[in-house]
This record gives C-alpha cells, structure tokens and sequence, in this order.
C-alpha cells in the first residue's frame, strides 16, 4: 500500500522529503503528476545525497538504456545497498511497471506497480495503476480548457482485510500551464475537505526556480519536513555540466542556501 498516501490522509501537515533528480534537458510527455525525462548519451547516473546541514552517506546509482530511460535504480548508505528498482516503459516514454526487487527493510519482499494509459494524441487521459492484488487508483481527465487547464479526477482503492470493505478516496487536480509549464496544482482532498495550491516560478531555461505551497484551510500548526530542509517555500539553485545537465542541486529557504545532491554522468 502507499504509505505517503496514507500518511498524508491521516497526518497531512507532515511532509517528507525525499532527494531525486529534479530536471534534465530533454522532457518528454510526462507520466500524470511526475517527472519523466530522458537522459541522451548516457549509461548511468551516480548521485550522492546530503541531509543539507553536512550530512551524507547516501548515495544512487541509475541505469539508463540506449533511449535513454531509466531502467533501473540502486539506493545505497554508504556501501550497504538499501533498496533496487527496476522500470519497464511503453512506446510513449511512460512507465508501465515500476517493480521494487529489493528492499533493506524486507529483502524477502517484492513490490509492484502495475500502470495502464488512454492517449488523446499524447496527453494521457486515463490512468490505472495497481499496487497490490486489492489496491488501486484511477485518473481520468475530466476537463480540458485548451491545454492550458486541465482537471483530473483520482479515485482511490483501498482494501481492508479487517473489515473486508474497500475504502475510496477522491482527490480533484487542477493543472494550469503558462507557455507549456505547470505553473499552478491545485489539490482538493474530498474527505479532508481542504485544498493545496502549488505554484510553480522557472529560470529562463525552464528549470524550476521556486515552489511555493498555500494550504486552505490553513492549518492550525504550521507543516514540518522530515528528511532533510524543507519549507513550503523554496527557491532552487544549480549547477550544469557541458551538455545543460544538472551537477549540483541547492535549495534556499529563509535565505538559507543548502546542498541537496551532487550528479556525476557517464
């Protein structure tokens, strides 16, 4: 089961960070709500992570195909291999697997995703994505205002063993594009009853430059991040390798510049 989505039902104003490479320069279409780009001219991608108050240890290695996809993707701490992924892709670029071969906690355990798509043209307007024999989600587009709004629709399976009953949960997204970037996410929780708006500011070379998260209602304590630095309010800063490919990766918050990641290409 997805337990951030569990834990952002139960205990929303916790968020988690977690460490990824942000951005690369070819994207292609995007997996719904994800990041999906391809690396040209590259066999593997090491990256190594730190807590932003000099902390590391935590360290990646990504396998990419002649495509250029990410095929496979290694977590280590120090020299102890935490956990293994591997992804499989349809003709458009898009997951269809993502399968957890690996994990440290559970090295007996073997997770997988399983995703379906429905294409207008190439924007995916449905969704399917399976998670366990009982446990699911469906997006579907349920508007589109000239490619510069769209809304989906997720609902989300969720079966209880002790009860015997599936709970659903309904999630509304409100994507807003500004010249082909994403500028504004709304998420509107049914059973919370709340809103979450992301906006979204960019450098000239569309590299995201700022994210900032309004919460309405606002909460009655303010959100936490566990992790590494964190704030609904961050601006970003890179650097590049020769080819515009990210090398080192800082977050500023409250004036506060942090090292996130360091990337190394071959």
């Amino acid at each position: 089961m997805d337990n951030l989505y569990k834990m952002r039902k139960l205990i929303p104003n916790i968020v988690i960070v977690g460490f990824s490479i942000l951005m690369t320069p070819i994207a292609v279409q995007a997996q719904l709500f994800e990041a999906n780009e391809l690396y040209p001219n590259t066999n593997f991608i090491k990256g190594r992570y730190y807590n932003g108050s000099g902390g590391g240890g935590y360290w990646s290695i990504e396998y990419v195909d002649s495509i250029g996809r990410i095929i496979c993707k290694e977590s280590y701490h120090k020299k102890q291999l935490m956990s293994r992924r591997k992804f499989l892709y349809d003709a458009k670029n898009n997951k269809i697997y993502d399968i957890q071969t690996f994990d440290y906690n559970n090295p007996e355990r073997v997770d997988t995703f399983r995703y379906e798509y429905k294409y207008e043209k190439n924007r995916i307007i449905y969704q399917f994505r399976k998670l366990s024999e009982n446990d699911s989600t469906v997006i579907k587009l349920t508007e589109n205002q000239g490619d510069t709004l769209l809304i989906y629709q997720e609902q989300a399976f969720y079966y209880r063993p002790k009860t015997k009953k599936t709970d659903v949960y309904e999630t509304v997204f409100t994507l807003k594009y500004q010249n082909g970037l994403l500028i504004s996410k709304e998420i509107f929780d049914k059973e919370q009853n709340s809103t979450e708006i992301i906006k979204n500011e960019y450098y000239e070379n569309d590299r995201l430059k700022r994210r900032l998260i309004e919460r309405i209602p606002k909460p009655v304590q303010e959100s936490f991040y566990v992790g590494g630095p964190g704030s609904d309010d961050e601006s970003y800063e890179y650097t590049f390798d020769s080819q515009g490919r990210i090398i080192k990766y800082f977050k500023i918050i409250n004036g506060k510049k942090f090292k996130i990641a360091v990337y190394r290409y071959e």
